[in-house]
């Protein structure tokens, strides 16, 4: 009987993973998108901002009203990007002992007085390879989560450890477990989950709350970010009896903190040819629109044949190559390669709601390479743009 429950349980964990790995990639797909509208929208909203720049501009205080709705959306979009495991990455040695201690006066305020906060920290270096912005957003949405589910008061405990990976309770999807797992577990005493709930738990827009208090995007977060991570979660919680969710991460190999980047000069405005690959329109426009303001001559094409048609005309001037990563024909890593074979100088700044660049090895580790996530605002993209144009020496400086 053993063996067939075992089966049985098996089996239904593996439905669950398919059905969270669809559902991912439908969220996914809509924020990706999504972010090529918002892409455009705070792009034009901050080139009219510029033509209104006095503070008493009743005009300027509708965009700005428009800019921060559209911010707010984007930050939805990062959410749905999370939880499908698309979303662009920074990952970095960091001590979780090191980013919970940080957090500590945020959450402090986040909670009510009724609330007590407790900590139990590993005496030992807790390192991860991991974005640091993305550890901190999943502790503060467990906090959140479980300051929700103490309506009239009670405990949250937030505790840190190293442990072995034959007592991590690896999940069988898991092929190869790590020799160490730091564990990271957030238990409170609250109301708790009845099964219902439970099993919706980590689902996108799922929520108990009443209508405008939640977005049921802040665990389906959480889930995609750990997931994305090399690790895994589970949780227990019954009604009446509290909720625990245990994270486990891999344990990262030593490191040598990185040197601090060395200042320089910022690169010389508007100077130099830029081909513009993208095939949605409008963001193309807004991004051709921002360059020729910058006074960069801008090649544009609206997908990789056309660039490679072009490039094969002008690439004795393009200095710069902007793609976007996700195109019918050919995906802009792919094109990037057939044009750097034509010109091995051509610096490439690829442009995504969603991407990874980590399985294109050619962009590893290279100054001429760089990386601008979807939506970004006009200053974001001429910051950037001016960075990839200066001097290969100064960007060499820049990434030791």
């Amino acid at each position: 009987m053993d063996v067939i429950a075992d089966h049985q349980a098996l089996e239904e964990r593996l439905i669950h993973l398919e059905k969270m790995e669809s559902v991912g990639r439908l969220a996914g797909g809509i924020a990706h998108d999504f972010n090529n509208l918002l892409t455009a929208i705070l792009g034009y909203t901050e080139l009219l901002l510029a033509r209104h720049e006095h503070v008493d501009d009743p005009e300027r205080r509708d965009l700005e009203e428009i800019q921060k709705a559209g911010q707010r959306a984007a930050a939805l979009t990062q959410q749905l990007l999370a939880f499908s495991r698309k979303q662009v990455l920074a990952p970095k040695p960091v001590d979780v002992n090191e980013t919970v201690n940080g957090l500590r006066g945020i959450l402090g305020r986040l909670i009510r007085e009724d609330i007590s906060l407790t900590f139990d920290l590993s005496p030992r270096p807790c390192v991860l390879m991991i974005d640091s912005t993305q550890l901190e957003q999943v502790i503060l949405n467990l906090v959140l989560n479980a300051r929700d589910a103490l309506p009239s008061g009670g405990c949250i405990r937030i505790d840190v450890a190293v442990v072995a990976g034959a007592d991590a309770h690896v999940p069988p999807e898991i092929a190869e477990p790590a020799a160490e797992y730091v564990r990271l577990r957030v238990t409170d005493n609250g109301v708790g989950m009845a099964p219902e709930v439970r099993v919706h738990m980590f689902e996108p827009f799922f929520t108990t709350k009443d209508v405008g208090k939640g977005t049921g995007l802040g665990l389906a977060s959480v889930y995609g970010i750990v997931r994305q991570s090399g690790g895994f979660i589970a949780f227990e919680s019954e009604p009446g009896e509290g909720t625990t969710f245990v994270m486990h991460f891999p344990m990262a190999a030593d490191h040598v903190p990185p040197a601090p980047p060395r200042p320089r000069p910022s690169a010389p405005e508007g100077s130099g040819t830029v081909m513009l690959v993208e095939d949605e329109d409008a963001v193309r426009a807004i991004v051709a629109a921002v360059l020729r303001r910058q006074g960069y001559r801008v090649i544009e094409a609206g997908g990789a044949h056309t660039a490679c048609e072009l490039f094969e005309t002008h690439h004795h001037e393009v200095n710069l190559l902007i793609t976007d990563v996700v195109m019918p024909e050919m995906n802009g890593p792919a094109l990037a390669q057939r044009l750097i074979a034509r010109r091995p100088s051509l610096r490439v700044l690829f442009i995504s709601g969603y991407a990874d660049l980590g399985t294109h090895p050619f962009a590893a580790n290279n100054p001429s390479i760089g990386f601008l996530s979807k939506p970004f605002q006009a200053s974001q993209l001429a910051a950037r743009v001016r960075e990839m144009m200066a001097p290969a020496h100064e960007r060499a400086a820049q990434g030791e």
